[in-house]
């Protein structure tokens, strides 16, 4: 099997699945995601087998495959592993702070918190704009363990966490709560104080959390 050929079949489901050509919880067989992809049958297999393993479909016996339910296991089993490598994550970043690369993040948080507070009401550039930061901040985070295999794991998570965001009821308001919460984050990581990045980081993601669930109660 051609290698970029999975590649591309890979990536080509999750565009489809981030633009909500594939709706979560449905079922499809293997032709019909051919046709949607536009990638050969053997290529698909093999994409199918990494979205498996990373929880973004089930493949069924008679049935084809089913597109991840976003339900509440989905949902804290994501959050979960978030707040355990995240946390840690912090501490590290907190300890040796990459000064020029957070106060850029800052800079770029800030400007689109006060964006989001004008925003006259949904708008679909700013909502993409603010996953990008969002994500720009957990993933260096993460990217400073240096170590592939936590960058991976953590890579498919957030895969998860932005199909649980998708599909739920993220807006501009929230948008510049969340980029609050950040300035709270990258405050404390410049600061360089460890318990405080630790704190604000899990206060941030025990929110997205709750609000992904839609109730308080949450199981830490």
């Amino acid at each position: 099997m051609n290698a970029p050929l999975r590649q591309v079949a890979y990536e080509r489901f999750k565009s489809r699945l981030f633009d909500r050509t594939l709706s979560p919880g449905s079922f499809v067989t293997q032709r019909e995601l051919c046709e949607v992809l536009g990638s050969p049958m053997g290529a698909v297999r093999e994409a199918l087998k990494r979205l498996e393993a990373e929880g973004l479909i089930n493949l069924l016996a008679q049935r084809g495959v089913q597109i991840a339910d976003i339900n509440v296991r989905f949902i804290n089993e994501a959050f979960q592993f978030r707040l355990v490598i995240e946390q840690a994550a912090a501490r590290r970043m907190a300890r040796a702070p990459k000064t020029k690369h957070l106060e850029k993040l800052r800079e770029r948080t800030l400007d689109l918190k006060h964006r989001a507070i004008e925003a006259p009401g949904h708008d679909d550039d700013l909502m993409a704009e603010g996953l990008e930061v969002d994500l720009d901040l957990h993933v260096a985070l993460v990217a400073n363990f240096q170590n592939s295999l936590i960058t991976d794991t953590h890579q498919a998570i957030e895969d998860r966490v932005r199909l649980i965001r998708l599909n739920g009821s993220y807006d501009i308001a929230r948008l510049a709560v969340a980029m609050d919460e950040h300035l709270d984050i990258l405050s404390a990581l410049l600061a360089g104080d460890e318990d405080a990045s630790v704190s604000a980081l899990k206060a941030h993601l025990t929110t997205s959390w709750r609000r992904a669930l839609g109730e308080d109660e949450v199981g830490l």
